[in-house]
């Protein structure tokens, strides 16, 4: 007998043109796109001539904007949207929901907030060094960023206000309980499918009773900056996926949320359903042409497996809502995939982003509320703009709409239709959600795979720290209450790997962020860490995810936000502030790298998770999480959520600190000397695998969604931020203090038993 079923029961939407989802549907498939220069940006359009300056190219800096009156506040853009997105859930929704948890896609990499205030930040405190009065007098910084914030209120912010974490919690104040757990994902494009897909799996869990899901991202001229370097925009002003006339991709912004329930509490509280969620399938390309390119073996990876859930033939999937990036390389590798994919059938294939732009982290979220409405009504709409299918792909087995089509069993050999929702990203990270109509089907469909057991084991750990100790030194300090390492800090600059160790070419490795080298050389440790045995994965590499979590910027983001607003932003000053600014800035430009096609990529946090996959040729879920100074539980947790329902054998699971530490460590109140750089690495899998694996079993773990009071701490002294999870759970294991419980504030918590 299948598990108990999840459902859609309502949802919330705040993207350019659309305030709700009744907009959205018409938005989706009428539009037009509108293209602008938001009002947040008059003022300061000195933005535009700086990044002309950048790279001696004009750069178009208009992009889809959500209007001013889109209920977001002042300086808290994203917080604004999703509160906005949220209401709008609770009001389709017949009760006040009880035991809540928000699940929601966000990042420091596409947060335009972030780039503001950060480049405030930075542009205070450098110009006040650079004036002839007192550098530590705070009181100069302040009236610098007071004039600052004249240009545009979030210049007014400090930046670690406005980390994703903290935006989400002010998004649920008021409207949701305060002790509502939170988990941010950050894995670009399909971020939110992720999301969604760990919502459904605490609500079988029932860790939730309800499961708000979805994602959220402000767009700014900074990405338009990087996308623009890699050659990604549209040169003629139109999105047009799936089409002959393709020539690149539109952004936009927004947040879009999902209501999603059991479906026995939904018929118990009399609410509308509108869809019941019926498998998703998560995978990384592996191996693959760049990291940035597409992989049609991970796309139809994905999509296989989330039919394998409930064995759904390909001929089933009536309609498939696509990433339609409407780029070359994008669009041939996804309809093919599509056709590979669903053999046997001709599905229907659309994309909003011809009239929505491409929405970022809520991209998933948004063709995910487009699929449902289109299933509830029985309707598949029209792709706008659609004039022919390209060359490649008119003898593929797929079909895009000019006009809306009936969705119904004629279209799938008079069985109840399937609907399904894909997106992919950067870094080779896939995801693929099935939908299906309640009560369409003589036996239920499940939404999820049934669990295999609550417990799983630690089977291996590694370390990168400071002065490079080893594995054993490292314990030593641990068991005798030490801290790890010695040394606080990694060595500036960070040496690039020997090629044998990452696999990556060093003059790729040149121009990627140190935190990514340290993570692809630590996995390679643990990989190897029993040398008569092989590499830990091998074998299971098709069935082998990648978790990870981070707190805060990253080194390069830091270097090339500054680099490409900083000069606008100082506009705003005049005499001898605007010269030491311009003093600053100088000096700051002479030692960072130009943008360039790589910077995008090279800055990001979840690029990491995809440079381990993509070197060790792994083929499982990639998932980065955020969720704030907790970032290292949820990581632990998310990994045992994809290990107890079998959907993979072996978690590598790690976190790191390494950057801009001060500036880090200032946004959790933190001075320099109580934070340390490092990386800590453990593999995760079921008692099972490890018996038939003959792994030794270090330690046994459980985890829960949930907060628990009487937990350690799991904050260190001094502090890895998002790593300081493992430091404790690491201690454990080798001091021997078992059982032992690590909780944050909010949660996770994670429960560390004897192996026996």
């Amino acid at each position: 007998m299948p598990a108990e079923q999840v459902c859609l029961v309502g949802a919330g939407v705040v993207v350019p043109g659309c305030d709700t989802v009744e907009e959205l549907w018409q938005r989706a498939q009428d539009g037009p796109f509108r293209l602008a220069t938001p009002d947040r940006f008059r003022g300061h359009e000195a933005l535009t001539a700086e990044a002309e300056a950048e790279t001696g190219q004009a750069y178009d800096l208009r992009f889809g904007a959500v209007g001013a009156d889109s209920g977001e506040t002042a300086g808290d853009l994203q917080a604004g949207w999703l509160r906005h997105a949220l209401r709008q859930c609770l009001a389709g929704t017949s009760r006040q929901p009880t035991r809540p948890g928000l699940f929601v896609a966000a990042s420091t990499d596409t947060s335009y907030e972030i780039d503001l205030a950060l480049t405030a930040d930075l542009l205070a405190a450098g110009t006040a060094r650079h004036l002839s009065v007192d550098p530590d007098d705070a009181r100069v910084s302040e009236r610098i960023r007071r004039r600052l914030a004249r240009a545009d209120p979030c210049a007014g912010v400090a930046h670690g206000e406005l980390l994703p974490y903290a935006q989400a919690r002010r998004a649920i104040d008021g409207l949701l309980p305060p002790d509502t757990p939170i988990l941010v994902v950050d894995n670009i494009c399909p971020s939110s499918l992720y999301a969604v897909d760990l919502g459904v799996r605490h609500l079988l869990d029932g860790a939730v009773d309800v499961a708000f899901c979805g994602g959220v991202s402000s767009h700014g001229p900074l990405r338009q900056v990087y996308f623009s370097e890699m050659g990604t925009l549209s040169p003629s002003d139109e999105v047009r996926a799936f089409d002959s006339a393709a020539d690149g991709t539109l952004f936009s912004e927004g947040a879009a949320l999902v209501t999603l329930k059991r479906l026995s509490d939904a018929r118990r509280d009399q609410d509308t359903i509108l869809a019941v969620l019926a498998g998703f399938g998560a995978a990384s390309d592996g191996k693959s042409k760049a990291i940035f390119a597409p992989s049609q073996e991970g796309q139809v990876r994905a999509m296989s497996r989330a039919r394998e859930v409930n064995d759904v033939p390909g001929g089933q999937v009536a309609w498939v809502v696509g990433h339609g990036t409407a780029t070359l390389a994008g669009d041939a590798t996804e309809l093919r995939s599509i056709a590979t994919a669903h053999a046997g059938g001709t599905p229907w294939v659309t994309g909003n982003k011809p009239t929505l732009g491409h929405t970022g982290m809520a991209c998933g979220a948004v063709s995910l509320v487009q699929a449902a409405l289109g299933l509830h009504r029985s309707t598949i709409p029209r792709q706008p703009h659609h004039t022919a299918l390209p060359d490649y792909a008119r003898s593929l087995p797929v079909r895009v709409p000019s006009t809306p089509v009936e969705l119904d069993s004629s279209a799938t050999d008079g069985q109840p239709p399937y609907v399904g929702v894909f997106a992919c990203g950067l870094g080779g990270i896939n995801g693929y959600q099935l939908l299906t109509a309640p009560d369409a089907r003589e036996h239920p469909v499940r939404s999820s795979a049934p669990s295999l057991g609550d417990e799983l084991v630690l089977v291996r750990w590694s370390a990168l720290l400071p002065g490079r100790p080893d594995d054993e030194a490292i314990a030593t300090r641990l068991s005798t209450g030490e801290a790890p390492a010695e040394a606080l800090r990694l060595e500036r600059p960070y040496p690039i790997p020997p090629f044998a160790t990452t696999m990556i070419p060093p003059k790729v490795a040149a121009q990627l962020d140190p935190s990514q080298l340290l993570v692809v050389e630590l996995v390679d440790r643990l990989g190897a860490a029993d040398t008569d045995r092989g590499l830990l994965w091998d074998g299971l590499g098709e069935r082998t995810g990648v978790f990870g979590a981070h707190y805060g910027l990253t080194q390069s983001a830091v270097d090339s936000t500054l680099r490409c607003l900083g000069g606008g932003l100082a506009r705003s000053l005049d005499g001898a502030q605007a010269r030491a600014a311009a003093d600053y800035l100088r000096k700051h430009r002479s030692g960072t790298a130009a943008i360039g096609p790589y910077s995008l990529v090279g800055r990001m946090s979840s690029t990491a998770l995809g440079w381990v996959a993509n070197r060790r040729d792994l083929h499982g879920p990639t998932m980065m999480m955020d969720s704030g100074p907790s970032s290292g539980l949820a990581a632990l947790h998310a990994a045992g959520c994809y290990l107890r329902r079998g959907d993979i054998d072996l978690a590598l699971v790690l976190a790191w600190n390494a950057g801009p530490v001060e500036l880090n460590a200032q946004s959790l109140g933190l001075g320099p000397q109580e934070v340390a750089e490092g990386a800590y690495a453990v593999a995760l899998a079921r008692p099972e695998t490890a018996r038939a694996r003959g792994w030794q079993v270090l330690a046994r773990v459980r985890t829960d969604l949930r907060a628990d009071p009487q937990a350690a701490d799991a904050r260190e002294q001094p502090s890895y931020l998002a790593a300081d999870a493992f430091v404790g759970v690491l201690r454990s294991v080798s001091d021997g203090t078992l059982p032992r419980r690590f909780s944050g504030p909010a949660g996770p918590t994670v429960t560390v038993l004897p192996p026996s």
